[in-house]
This record gives C-alpha cells, structure tokens and sequence, in this order.
C-alpha cells in the first residue's frame, strides 16, 4: 500500500525529522487503518524538514600541488578558492562544503595582566617560590641575576606556557608574541614570540611586526624614486602588487621596502636581531604573508632557517553567485534584531519568515538572481543547538527562502500489534566515495575507473568507459562497506550516485546486505 502525503503536501505541514516521523506514524497508521493484519506494508510519503547538507572535505597534499602552490598551506583566501574550484568543478549554486586545510598562523598579540601573575604563582610556586612571589606582587619579571626572584628566559616560558594553556585551545602551529611588564633596576618590556609545538610552547623567531598603512605611506616615500609605480601603488593600496604589471613588486624590492620600514622602527637593532614581519600582497584578491627576518651585517635579509608557522583550520564555504566564498554568519545582535529570545532559531518557519527581512534591510541593492549563503544557529530539542545553512535568493523584489523541506517517504510493516519502521538507509555518493571506488576498481576495471576517477561520476551513457549494472554493484559494496562495515545482514540502503548519459543526473537503486556478507541488489 502506498500512503501519499500523511503530513500534508506544504511546508507548513511537516515533520521536523525523519526520526520524529518514525516515532509518530505507527500511531497514525494503526488509527487511520485498523483492519491491516500481520505482514502488511505500507509505504508513507510525507514532507520532512531537510536542513541543506554540507560537504566535508580534507585536502591532502595532491591538492595544494595541483592549484601550483609549492607549500602544503595556503596564504589567503585566493588560494582556499583555488582548492574548492580544482576539487569541485561541476559545483551548483547553493552548494556547501567544509574544508579542511593549513593555512599560515596569524601571530596572536597578548600582553600579561596582573591575573596572568597570580595564576603564574599558583602554578609555579612550589617550584620558584621567590621568582613567583616577586611576579604576583609587582605584576612584573625580576630579571636582575643577583636577585633571589630572577627568572632566567627558561623560567618565564615556563610561566608563558602555564597562562597560555589556560587562556587558549593548544592549537599546533599556532604563534603568540607575549609582551610582559620586568624589572632590571628600572621598569621595562620584553617579549617572546612562542609556538605550540603539539606537547607545549616553544620559543621560536623574532619580535613580530605587522606593516601598518603608515609603514606604506613611508616606503612609498623612501622608495618613490626608484620604483615610482610600484612605490605609489602601495601608498595608495596597502599591500604588494605581484601581477605581471608596471607596479609589480619583485621578491628582492619587497625585502628592499622591509628593510626601509625596519631601520626606520627600530634604529638601535643590534646585528642578529630577528623580526617576523606581516605584511599584504595582492594577486588578484589580497593575501597575507608572514615572513622571517634577520638584521645581518647591517642589512635585514630573508631567515631562511627560521620555520613557517601553519595551523590546521576548518570552514564551511558556500558556491553562490558563480565562486566560492564564505556564507554570512548571523552575530548574537542579530538575533535579537530579528525578535528571538535566544542566540538561535528553533523554529524552521521563522528561519523562512524572518532572515528574509533581516536580508532585505542588510542588502538593500541586492539584483535579481542574487544569493546569499546565511549560517545561523539552530536548537532542537533533544539535540541541543547547531550550525545550520540556508540559501537566500533575491526574487520579485525581495529575498526569498529556498524550502529545505522535502518530500521523502519511508515503509512500515504491520507485524500484528504495531507498525514498525522499516531499515532502509539512504545515502548519496560524496566526492571521497568516487575516489574511493575508482582506486578499488582501477585492476579490475581500468577504463571505467580511469574515467570516474578523472570525472567524478559514473559514466552510463556506453562506450569502453561506461558502467553496466554489476560493475555499479562492485562500486556500491566498495563504498558501502567503506561507510558501514559492520551493517547486519538485512540491512537496506537505496543508494544515490551521479551519471552521466548525454547529460547529468541522479540515480538510485536500493540494496540489501546479503548472508555471505555481499550488498546485492534488492528489487
């Protein structure tokens, strides 16, 4: 028997999940159908909230070679596109993925307070009494060495890891520069540039300094004359031109620039000094670049035997409006702009009613035909609160929500007494599962997985590179016991993949898990 639209056919009348729908439709099937007797089947079409699903992806060394890059990390946002583009071709608006990469660390700035001294006497106290004492009490680092309190460089990285660790997450690759308040007969500052090292942090380079716009206004001047183009482009832009043009900065005229800002800044440098200088560059989209410094006989050169500093970040990027790019995260203002109680939505009804308003008011030149990716927080009960994505589009003069309802359907069996859900899975290919059945595959069916492999999809419109029914069959037991290796026998999944056959599109088939341990197909 097939039961059509038991919630109704609108996005009003729903399901919130699938898992609520299996909770509620037995008691609806066993008053709607009282005379049904045992082993009847009943498949019920219904609509269910869909939240829009994310693609998650780890780029692995392969990737950052194949968009040119000579480094396994990216610099900028430029380069995060590249990877998105190489990796997802035949992307579709309103696609998302969640991407994992390295990228450069952006030095962190911290300066110790007078709480930092205190937690630093309550770790370290019983190891460094008087140095610990002296530092709770003076908010500063004695560092003269006749003096029962000094700290030796050693002792305070052990004071900057114990205040470190309580402040931050112990990211790998991640830099500080902490600055601190000492005493060597007057006040002063120092700093210590430090790295977490996967264990603990370590100290690492220079004193970090970023290249501000008065730092540009000063090398367009000290520099105008020998290079007019380039020297007058970063005055006015604020970051390094690499295109191939007139105001292309070479690598040896930006460490010319470097060494013009640094003498100015620091005059009394002695040789040896060390700098981890930030600065921009722009091809085609700006980037940032962190670069080792080292004053050397006189002049600063590249440290070459200083390491790059990468962390591992993830982020969710949206394919709208032609490229890739970051959706709008709502801020907790937002929401209470929009008249929610909590930082979050628990309703998707008002998600459809009252993003649109917020997005009217917050792009109020939007065209026709425009998207906007929104990220917002979403609390279900039971589940607690979650990121959710959504996609906006500007219509008829104002932005409307793209449903995430959709129309699903599952099958109960009656088994006398209760209706009972039935186990099918569904599951659709992601990009690693194509990897995965093309490397499987590549022995024993070269031609056909060459072309999944260079494609992303299964060839079946015929020809020597197309996919007959039991080769899709080996691809599906491949994945499916990449996905579920300990599915028990009877386990049902109706399986999604693309095709391609004159054009692309979707096909499904449904499979079961067989006793010799096989997924076979299921008619």
């Amino acid at each position: 028997m097939n039961i059509k639209s038991l919630s109704g056919n609108d996005d009003i009348n729903k399901f919130r999940s699938k898992d609520e729908a299996r909770a509620l439709i037995p008691a609806l099937l066993k008053q709607k159908y009282p005379a049904f007797t045992a082993n009847s089947l009943a498949t019920v079409y219904f609509n269910v909230n869909n939240p829009t699903s994310v693609e998650e992806y780890t780029v692995v060394a392969a990737d950052y070679s194949a968009i040119g890059l000579s480094n396994e990390y990216v610099t900028g946002m430029s380069d995060v596109v590249d990877l998105l583009k190489n990796k997802f071709p035949q992307a579709s608006k309103g696609d998302f993925v969640k991407l994992t990469y390295r990228t450069l660390a952006s030095e962190i700035q911290y300066n110790l307070d007078p709480d930092d001294f205190d937690l630093i006497k309550e770790a370290l106290g019983d190891t460094y009494p008087d140095p610990t004492s002296s530092a709770a009490n003076y908010n500063n680092f004695e560092r003269r060495e006749s003096s029962d309190a000094y700290w030796n460089n050693d002792m305070i990285l052990e004071a900057l890891n114990v205040v470190l660790s309580d402040l931050y997450d112990d990211v790998e690759g991640q830099k500080y520069n902490v600055s601190y308040a000492i005493y060597d007969g007057s006040s002063g500052t120092e700093s210590m540039t430090v790295l977490f090292d996967g264990n603990s942090y370590i100290a690492v380079g220079g004193m970090a300094y970023e290249i501000t716009n008065d730092d540009n206004d000063y090398i367009g001047v000290e520099l105008g004359d020998e290079y007019p183009g380039p020297a007058g482009n970063v005055a006015q832009y604020n970051s390094f031109d690499l295109r191939d043009n007139a105001n292309n900065w070479s690598d040896s005229m930006i460490v010319e620039a470097v060494n013009a800002v640094l003498m100015n800044q620091f005059p009394d440098a002695e040789n040896g000094a060390k700098f981890e200088v930030t600065y921009k560059t722009y091809s085609g989209a700006v980037n940032t670049v962190v670069q080792s410094y080292i004053l050397t006989d006189g002049v600063y050169v590249i440290d070459n035997n200083a390491s790059v500093s990468t962390i591992q970040t993830t982020q969710v990027y949206a394919f709208i409006n032609g490229n890739w790019t970051q959706p709008l995260e709502l801020e907790t203002a937002d929401y209470t702009t929009m008249g929610q109680r909590y930082p979050n939505f628990d309703d998707v009804d008002d998600v459809a009613y009252k993003l649109p308003i917020f997005l009217n008011n917050k792009f109020q030149y939007a065209e026709p035909g425009d998207y906007v990716a929104v990220a917002y927080k979403f609390y279900t009960s039971g589940s607690g609160t979650a990121t959710r994505y959504s996609n906006f589009v500007f219509e008829n003069g104002s932005f409307q929500y793209i449903s995430d309802v959709m129309e699903t359907s599952l099958q109960f069996g009656y088994d006398g007494a209760i209706w009972v859900p039935d186990n099918t899975i569904q599951y659709s290919f992601i990009s690693a599962d194509y990897s995965l059945a093309a490397t499987g595959l590549l022995d024993t069916y070269p031609a056909q997985a060459g072309n999944l492999d260079n494609y992303g999809n299964f060839n079946r419109g015929g020809g020597s590179t197309s996919w007959d029914d039991d080769m899709m069959l080996a691809a599906i037991n491949i994945v499916l016991d990449s996905i579920d290796p300990n599915a028990e026998v009877g386990q049902k999944y109706i399986v999604s993949y693309v095709i391609y056959s004159g054009g692309y599109s979707v096909e499904s088939v449904s499979v079961i898990k067989t006793e010799d341990g096989s997924w076979a197909y299921k008619n």
